[in-house]
């Protein structure tokens, strides 16, 4: 079975040409993604194997830590976003038993310490970060920047494809309803809004990172049934051999997916890596700003809905 919305039965008066300019750039951007991918991987590979001395290869594999794992790629990848790096690297010096260089044993942890510290920085230099891993949010820095970046950088086609639709869909509207300017702010703050709840949800130093448009892409449908409830979403419908095209109010899908994503969020499986709160903060950000033109801009909303 497939139930699929996919058009506003709206005419659109004007090119919404920065919804087409974003979807672009995630488009772009995932192809980057993509080929930074391809280019880590043999960068990781041929470093573990090639770059690193005999030395620090054989500590490498005696360290087992239950933190960090062990290998070459699962030190250097964690050591490289710990937080506190010295202590970690004292930390898994001490993990080398049974390979003394010295037979002082302070020497000898110091060179331990000092071959993982340099390993560290040649490895950040040949080694460079993956684009995804650059755009990410990580919920415990507060980097607007990234906030930003983040809803243009996803994790597969699949993903990338189901926040195009939706977001094209409401959001082609809303930028025709609101103009450049006031989308752009809206794109914007809907993107920091869902970010910041999701820091406020977590808080943890090694909950995963965020990318995605699925934030931005509810807030906007929640911004255009809030201006405009009355308007209506082709939908397609597929049963085995039944096909059909219909349309139901946007205030129904809407409800529909605002309180599947609310339902999903209260009994949220741990293991799910959908980022729920700022698919609802999203939500509520668009509803917010939607009640708010219907304040402001009530004769404008009332010309639009009488276009439809």
């Amino acid at each position: 079975m497939l139930f699929f919305p996919y058009k506003l039965d709206i005419n659109l008066y004007r090119l919404p040409f920065l919804t087409i300019l974003v979807c672009i750039v995630c488009v772009a951007t995932f192809a980057s993604q993509l080929r930074s991918s391809v280019a880590f991987d043999h960068n990781l590979q041929v470093y573990c194997t090639q770059y690193t001395d005999v030395n620090l290869r054989a500590m490498l594999a005696i360290i087992d830590d239950a933190e960090f794992g062990k290998g070459c790629e699962n030190v250097f990848m964690r050591l490289r976003e710990s937080q506190d790096r010295e202590q970690k690297i004292e930390q898994l010096a001490a993990e080398v038993r049974g390979l003394d260089f010295y037979g002082d044993r302070q020497q000898d942890m110091r060179y331990k310490q000092d071959a993982i510290r340099a390993g560290l920085v040649d490895f950040d230099k040949f080694v460079p970060k993956e684009l995804t891993d650059k755009l990410a949010y990580r919920p415990d820095r507060y980097d607007v920047v990234t906030m930003i970046t983040s809803t243009f950088a996803h994790g597969s086609w699949s993903h990338l494809i189901g926040n195009l639709v939706f977001f094209f869909i409401f959001a082609s509207c809303v930028e025709c309803a609101l103009g450049v300017l006031n989308f752009s702010m809206a794109f914007m703050l809907m993107a920091v809004v869902t970010s910041l709840a999701y820091s406020r949800s977590v808080g943890a130093e090694d909950a995963l990172p965020a990318i995605g448009l699925s934030g931005v892409a509810m807030g906007m449908m929640a911004l255009l049934t809030t201006i405009l409830p009355h308007a209506r979403i082709w939908c397609f419908f597929w049963f085995i051999f039944f096909f059909r095209r219909f349309t139901l109010p946007v205030l129904v899908i809407a409800a529909w997916q605002i309180g599947w994503n609310v339902y999903d969020l209260l009994h949220k499986d741990p293991l799910s890596h959908i980022n729920y709160v700022a698919h609802v903060s999203g939500a509520v950000t668009g509803i917010v700003l939607g009640v708010a033109c219907r304040w402001f801009a009530p004769r404008r909303l009332e010309e639009i809905a009488a276009e439809t």
